[in-house]
């Protein structure tokens, strides 16, 4: 059955899309703060960056769930 026919799917690959984008976003500024992290001047800095990136690699388990949940409604 094609999108035109169901346009749920079309929805939901939609979504996916932009949560996949969201995700990639999300990973390179973790990986961006982690290479900050290397040349950080303070522990304080260090410190507010390493809990940068547990809030996002939060971020990532949930949108990658999403996705997938997405996915299944396929």
């Amino acid at each position: 059955m094609s999108d035109h026919c169901n346009p749920n799917k079309g929805e939901h690959r939609a979504k996916m899309k932009k949560m996949e984008e969201m995700l990639n976003n999300t990973l390179a500024n973790a990986h961006d703060t982690e290479v900050s992290i290397e040349h950080a001047d303070s522990a304080a800095q260090v410190e507010k960056l390493k809990e940068k990136n547990a809030q996002r690699q939060e971020s990532i388990g949930d949108t990658r769930r999403e996705i997938e949940e997405e996915r299944s409604n396929l």
